[in-house]
């Protein structure tokens, strides 16, 4: 965001924060003015309505959504030593960044894609892309588990990929009504990591 003024990086930080409260029908650049303490014309300085700044949000989730994601070779490496209960902390990734605002940033404007996936086509088609980027980033790391003998070849690996990724954005659903979160929080994550846990523990040779 360094290419940002302060003022437009105000603008948008509060349109997040009030879109993934409020809504994005619920909200008007005027009552993102009045939030700020900016005349309302000085938003349109900056961008040409609200929806150029929801198009800016999604450009912006698009550009950081894998940063902490662990490339594939490196996880696939991990993978050939990694017990059953190292596999899906392996397989699983966050938003969770020493850049406060930054990880602020992605749980709000994921929420924001919750909230619009069947109202707004664009926010539907990254929810689709990325669910099934998700599923074939973890079957692709399993695959080389497959290929090095270290997983059984009858494990459906995009049934526990899909299992995997939806479970987390199910959490996510949760998780991403606060700013505050950490992976581990939700009482639901224990479990459901302990059951994925289980059945790639039966795959494992």
């Amino acid at each position: 965001m360094s290419e940002l003024s302060q003022t437009k990086e105000k603008i948008f930080d509060t349109f997040v924060e009030m879109v993934s409260t409020l809504g994005y029908e619920n909200v008007t650049t005027r009552d993102i003015a009045k939030r700020i303490g900016i005349n309302a014309a000085s938003i349109y300085y900056h961008f040409e309505s609200k929806e150029k700044i929801l198009e800016f949000a999604y450009s912006y989730y698009l550009q950081h959504q894998y940063d902490n994601r662990t490339p594939v070779q490196e996880a696939q490496n991990s993978l050939e030593t990694a017990k059953a209960d190292e596999i899906v902390p392996l397989l699983r990734y966050s938003f969770m960044s020493q850049d406060q605002k930054k990880y602020t940033r992605m749980i709000l404007i994921t929420k924001i894609i919750y909230m619009r996936i069947f109202q707004d086509p664009v926010a539907g088609k990254m929810f689709s892309e990325s669910s099934a980027d998700s599923v074939e980033y973890v079957a692709s790391i399993l695959r080389h588990g497959v290929d090095i003998g270290r997983i059984s070849s009858d494990f459906d690996l995009t049934t526990f990929a899909t299992l995997l990724v939806d479970s987390m954005m199910m959490m996510g659903v949760k998780a991403f009504a606060r700013t505050d979160y950490n992976v581990g929080q939700l009482e639901q994550e224990e479990y459901i990591c302990a059951m994925l846990t289980a059945l790639i523990s039966t795959a494992l040779l």
